[in-house]
């Protein structure tokens, strides 16, 4: 990248909905945390670090993913006071001529293409800020974004929009690039002053000269997860992504929405796998084999020609 760059991952959420002594970022999906999944779509931006935000009861855990990663800090937002404040504490370890990236660490859907693409509108338009939007079938508990023509005017939280605000579909993803002097200015600038008395990152823009937004067309990347729900339906759709990334490969999969692949498995071309089929960890199977219904697989190689009925 030409211009150096930052990455704050949000990984502090308190993760009552979910209802687990787990910290919700630690849950995997398709075999691997959601706070890895984060970290690899980051990785495609070539940042000089990482910084994970987390709180005073995950930071231990985030601090053994890490290790596994050669340019990951983790610090800890004491005090819950929302997201700008959780970016302010990241700042005495970013330079003030650096470009920012801050994301949230509970969407393991989203794509680093898509970040890559926001770094080249924040170089393209020579942007203060980009805002990532996605336009969703249920806007509802989204912020807004308002528009005058093609330029961005503002976020509105859902609970104060009006009822023409509410209509609008485009919402804010939750993902953000910022060049960096410009962001630390507008973080002395904003205040608790709402309802949840927090320091909200979105208050920024309103700080800000010139800020553009990026839409992703895949409304899917943005998903988040606070609910076990919402971690079923991430599940699925990471399946989906998965096995389509194989079948485009040579494989078949009959009745593909019944087996479960893992994101570290390996499958030779002109295999053939039926229904009810897990494949966990770091299996590896062969070109040209078949593995019959009703078969767990977790760690095993298959060799080539392989017929498991």
């Amino acid at each position: 990248m030409a211009n150096s760059l930052y990455a704050v991952v949000l990984a502090g959420g308190q993760s009552k909905r979910i209802k687990s002594k787990l910290p919700k970022v630690f849950h995997r999906v398709s075999g691997r945390m959601m706070i890895e999944w984060v970290i690899e779509s980051t990785l495609a931006l070539e940042p000089e670090r990482i910084i994970l935000v987390g709180n005073t009861t995950n930071h231990t855990l985030l601090r053994q993913v890490a290790k596994g990663y050669g340019n990951v800090d983790v610090i800890v937002q004491k005090v819950p006071r929302g997201t700008g404040d959780a970016v302010r504490y990241a700042r005495e370890l970013i330079p003030e001529d650096a470009l920012v990236y801050v994301g949230s660490g509970d969407a393991p859907l989203i794509r680093g293409s898509t970040l890559k693409a926001m770094y080249e509108r924040m170089l393209s338009h020579d942007a203060d800020a980009v805002i990532l939007t996605a336009e969703v079938p249920d806007p509802s508990g989204y912020g807004r974004i308002v528009r005058e023509g093609d330029r961005f005017v503002r976020i509105v939280e859902d609970r104060d929009a009006t009822d023409e605000e509410r209509r609008i579909r485009e919402v804010n993803a939750g993902f953000y690039m910022f060049r960096a002097r410009p962001l630390f200015e507008a973080l002395e600038r904003i205040s608790p002053d709402n309802a949840q008395g927090e320091y909200y990152l979105t208050d920024v823009f309103n700080h800000m000269d010139k800020v553009v937004v990026h839409r992703t067309d895949d409304y899917e990347e943005i998903l988040g997860v606070n609910t076990r729900r919402q971690l079923a339906e991430v599940e699925r759709i990471m399946q989906q992504r998965i096995k389509g990334r194989w079948m485009d490969e040579g494989i078949t999969f009959i009745l593909p929405e019944t087996i479960y692949v893992e994101y570290a498995v390996e499958i030779g071309r002109d295999t053939v796998i039926y229904p009810n089929v897990a494949l966990l960890g770091r299996t590896r199977i062969g070109e040209g084999c078949v593995i019959g219904p009703n078969r767990v697989l977790k760690d095993e190689v298959v060799p080539e020609g392989t017929v498991l009925l």
